[in-house]
């Protein structure tokens, strides 16, 4: 499906806001992207886009949808590349990748920031074909953790520990109680022995 026309909102010569705390620089063409990615969600150098579609297509063979850009030109923050990448991702869905000469952004819809943060990590973008791919491993990778599976061994575990606690406490207290002193035999002739007999006079 082709995409709208976005709805930028011009505030200064220097960028537009596109939402809340949002800024891309003007001389960023976010429409022109947006028809870029329409077709084969690339939009990149030339040399580069062959690379990155074939990144597309394994993404899209492991249920994720992904777009990627490459800017040739390096932006004033390293903010704006995630703020560009927000701005697309709000018309195209998916995963949003924006490379540029010295960094990288990242918006979705189907990782968390923490998956997309933890993936970024460390990662070279000197190789925009590469980076992606590696990106995709590490998001997948992430995915493929049963965290709910994780959290409930952890709740039964930590159930089990407590019952545990429990009963090894209740046997250390039944065994710390003091015990009825042991009743002994009465020797014969002593005053408390009921059976003893009385001397004859």
């Amino acid at each position: 499906m082709a995409p709208t026309s976005l709805p930028w909102h011009q505030t200064s010569p220097a960028h537009t806001v596109t939402g809340l705390h949002t800024i891309v620089p003007d001389d960023v063409d976010l429409g022109a992207i947006e028809r870029g990615l329409a077709d084969d969600h690339v939009d990149a150098p030339a040399e580069v886009t062959p690379g990155l579609a074939d990144v597309v297509a394994k993404a899209k063979g492991e249920g994720h949808d992904m777009y990627f850009v490459v800017l040739t030109e390096t932006q004033p923050k390293f903010t704006y590349y995630r703020d560009i990448a927000t701005a697309l991702q709000e018309k195209t869905g998916g995963t949003v990748v924006v490379f540029g000469p010295n960094t990288l952004g990242t918006a979705s819809d189907d990782f968390s920031r923490v998956q997309l943060e933890q993936a970024q990590d460390n990662l070279s973008v000197a190789n925009p074909t590469a980076a992606a791919d590696t990106l995709l491993d590490r998001m997948t990778d992430q995915t493929q953790v049963p965290w709910t599976v994780v959290t409930v061994l952890l709740v039964v575990a930590v159930a089990i520990g407590a019952v545990a606690a429990r009963v090894i406490g209740r046997r250390r207290s039944a065994g710390s109680a003091p015990r009825p002193a042991p009743v002994t035999a009465s020797a014969p002739g002593d005053p408390a022995d009921p059976k003893a007999s009385t001397p004859e006079a």
